[in-house]
């Protein structure tokens, strides 16, 4: 299992200069989490995507969708590191 942040799971998901990488991280283990927020932070870098005219609602549903099932069942609440 690899613990991912929402640009590594938006590089896998959206075509761009690391999707590449993201893809072999995903090959390599497929198995992702992320923290209870990625839905919300990933819905942001859709919303700028469209905002920008490089995707269009349906497409960033669509996305959304793909994005819940990839990660179903593995957001997590990670504990509070003590500085």
């Amino acid at each position: 299992m690899i613990v991912v942040a929402t640009n590594v799971m938006a590089s896998l998901l959206l075509p761009g200069e690391r999707t590449e990488q993201a893809e072999r991280v995903f090959h390599r283990d497929p198995v992702w989490a992320a923290p209870l927020l990625w839905p919300s932070e990933f819905r942001n870098v859709l919303a700028v995507y469209m905002r920008q005219r490089r995707l269009s609602r349906a497409h960033a549903l669509q996305l959304m969708d793909k994005a819940a099932i990839l990660m179903q069942g593995r957001s997590m609440r990670f504990p509070r590191c003590a500085y």
